[in-house]
């Protein structure tokens, strides 16, 4: 794990079996500050003794990748837990945003829910955002209002006029395999609907 030291800026790297709950704190070796370490939510401890074991989650969980006519591709990735996608914006952040110029994507367009099965395999979740204003369509199909739709490897999801497809560890392996995949892959050219 690879943190930043609030005081100097300094690229701290962690070792991530030393952390315990009750300790949380490392000091920086270029100014010596003691620095609060956050785990993340993926780090989950198995047992409540003195020596806690933990489980890492991987960080990325699958991958949305913008492939159409119009956007250049980005690989962005997801993880576990609930995510907004949606039209990079400054004054209305969310957490997996497109670079584009698609003034039909929302800001705020989906949400996709990454959920973990006790088989240990992912599931893939999508609905729209509530905030959104503009269509989204899943495999040619249109996500209605209020419905939630569950997403396979290689699903393809039309924000606005922009096309994005879900690509999963299971299936793809890396992000680099998976942006490999979709860009060497047949897909229809984007429809506006």
């Amino acid at each position: 794990m690879i943190i930043t030291c609030p005081s100097c800026s300094a690229r701290l790297r962690i070792n991530e079996k030393a952390l315990s709950v009750q300790n949380p704190f490392i000091k920086c070796v270029r100014c010596n500050s003691p620095v609060k370490v956050y785990l993340p939510p993926e780090v989950i401890p198995v047992s409540a003794s003195e020596e806690s074991t933990f489980i890492f989650e991987p960080a990325e969980v699958g991958w949305v990748i913008v492939h159409d006519e119009s956007t250049q591709t980005q690989t962005l990735p997801l993880k576990t837990g609930k995510q907004t996608v949606g039209r990079a914006s400054v004054s209305k952040p969310c957490e997996v945003m497109i670079q584009s110029q698609d003034r039909y994507m929302s800001r705020h367009h989906l949400i996709i829910e990454v959920v973990k099965g006790k088989d240990g395999a992912y599931k893939y979740w999508v609905s729209e955002h509530p905030d959104s204003i503009n269509p989204t369509f899943v495999n040619t199909y249109p996500l209605k209002r209020g419905t939630t739709l569950e997403l396979v490897d290689g699903a393809i999801m039309q924000l606005g006029k922009t096309k994005v497809i879900l690509k999963t560890p299971a299936i793809a392996g890396t992000a680099r395999k998976a942006t490999e995949t979709v860009v060497n892959g047949d897909f229809a050219k984007t429809v506006i609907f």
